[in-house]
């Protein structure tokens, strides 16, 4: 019988655990509370052009592999990213694979049978015979109320936010095109003319500190992307005004804390978590834990009974 799985999430984990299930013959179905796959594989589509405005690359062998590009960002960092935007790298990893966007799971039901997920809005997404929860630690837990000592090794791990600040001008600012670091509110900025495969206007993706982003993390969208503009001007001495201007603030960005193995499972190992959160702050840690928690699945499945 066909083993069916479900994953929660279709961020890099997600995508990185779902394929080998998949390639070795698995029922596998992704369900994604987004409109899109990706995750923090993120690009926003603009009248003067894409800017990515999430994770800032993926290994370089993986961005390859999927159509993507190598690139140097300027402060000799190598990167993998998508073109022509991150998002690019998420539809690529989603191919052949059975992604149910815009659905939000609420909860897992235990059964003889396997596991019953359910939506928000009470409907029946299905019973699987192992799920896997690819999604940030803190929104894990909350699935997981049915497994105490899963959500024990989940309070361990410490998230941090990051507030994102995407800027597009139609005139030529003359900040220099490369990578930038800052003080202050900022981190870094992006330009993402820098990037291979892209032209047309300036764009830039610039990254607040994340003492700064815990700080400020409720505040409203316009406040944030104002005092980050703000911030840039001064450490640029930008003259010109955006023609393009928004912020996105993702509460789970970084991993400050992380759990310090792949994955957690509960002792069927039917019901698995991971992330980056579970190795580290890197596109290639989230990698790791999605490609581990499928090979324990499929260790499951080859065992003799």
């Amino acid at each position: 019988m066909q083993t069916r799985v479900a994953i929660v999430g279709a961020g890099l984990a997600g995508l990185a655990a779902a394929r080998p299930l998949v390639d070795a013959g698995c029922d596998v179905v992704i369900f994604e509370k987004s409109r899109g796959s990706g995750g923090r594989l993120a690009t926003r589509r603009t009248d003067l052009g894409p800017i990515d405005h999430g994770a800032p690359g993926v290994p370089s062998e993986l961005a390859l592999a999927l159509g993507g590009a190598f690139w140097l960002d300027g402060k000799d960092n190598a990167r993998g990213v998508g073109v022509p935007g991150m998002s690019a790298l998420a539809r690529a990893m989603a191919t052949g694979i059975d992604v149910r966007t815009g659905v939000t799971v609420v909860a897992l039901g235990k059964s003889p049978d396997g596991w019953l997920l359910t939506d928000s809005d009470g409907g029946d997404c299905g019973m699987f015979d192992a799920v896997i929860l690819a999604v940030p630690a803190p929104q894990a837990g909350i699935l997981l109320a049915q497994s105490p000592d899963m959500v024990a090794d989940l309070a361990l791990v410490k998230m941090l936010p990051i507030w994102t600040l995407l800027l597009g001008f139609d005139v030529p600012t003359g900040v220099p095109q490369g990578t930038q670091d800052f003080n202050g509110p900022l981190m870094t900025a992006i330009p993402m003319l820098a990037k291979p495969g892209q032209s047309g206007a300036e764009r830039w993706t610039v990254y607040a500190q994340p003492d700064w982003s815990a700080k400020f993390v409720d505040i409203d969208k316009a406040e944030a992307a104002a005092t980050l503009l703000a911030a840039f001007r001064t450490a640029t001495q930008l003259t010109v005004h955006p023609a393009y201007i928004a912020a996105h603030r993702w509460r789970y960005a970084r991993v400050g804390r992380a759990l310090g193995r792949p994955f957690v499972a509960n002792s069927e190992e039917t019901l698995l978590a991971g992330g980056d959160w579970a190795l580290g702050s890197l596109a290639s840690d989230a990698v790791a834990s999605g490609e581990a928690m499928a090979a324990r699945l499929l260790k499951r499945r080859s065992a003799p009974d």
